[in-house]
């Protein structure tokens, strides 16, 4: 069992260090991502156990986006996973949707993304938190505080995001929770064409 454990880590390393060392071309399609998030709740509730709370919401009338669903959904599972290690005791995980306006967007820090009108996926925890020390290293490559990690997950989804014009954000302070912050792209001709009158 110790030599199958090792093997899969192994081969989960490998694919990461695939996924890190060359430009993946995305699957991408017009998503819903209050939908998404809605169609995997049963399995974020499989990953993070019982001892934590989660709360899920989206906005109404959520924005359309263009994005790789398989690897969306793989990012906010693991977000979720990454959420309950910080929380060994129980605590409570929300995951949140919400459009952001071109208008809110520019009194943000724009975090080296174009001004616009972006969906935003908040992964919020109620746990241990980071020093500022742990968020500087948040996305060196194979830098890791877990004992199994290694260090290149935040680091692919932030090249996966960028491919979209999109980006991944985290807030943290020690003691105090984290906030993981997913900013992608409103998709405007799919919302358009929905919103036509001539729309089937």
């Amino acid at each position: 069992m110790g030599i199958k454990a090792a093997a899969n880590r192994a081969a989960g390393l490998v694919s990461k260090l695939l996924a890190f060392s060359r430009q993946q071309t995305l699957q991408t399609e017009v998503v819903q991502l209050g939908e998404l998030i809605s169609e995997i709740t049963p399995l974020i509730k499989r990953s993070v156990g019982v001892r934590i709370d989660l709360k899920v919401s989206t906005e109404r009338d959520l924005w359309l986006v263009k994005t790789d669903k398989t690897q969306i959904d793989r990012v906010i599972v693991n977000l979720a996973v990454n959420a309950r290690d910080a929380m060994p005791d129980g605590g409570t995980l929300s995951i949140r949707t919400r459009n952001v306006t071109e208008r809110e967007f520019q009194k943000m820090d724009h975090f080296g993304l174009a001004v616009g009108e972006y969906v935003l996926v908040e992964v919020e925890d109620t746990g241990c938190g980071m020093s500022a020390e742990e968020r500087s290293n948040l996305f060196k490559p194979f830098h890791t505080s877990k004992r199994s990690g290694t260090g290149l997950g935040l680091v692919i989804v932030k090249k996966m995001l960028s491919t979209m014009n999109g980006t991944i954000k985290v807030q943290s302070d020690k003691n105090k929770g984290t906030t993981v912050m997913i900013f992608i792209p409103e998709d405007c001709a799919a919302h358009e064409e929905k919103t036509s009158p001539d729309y089937r």
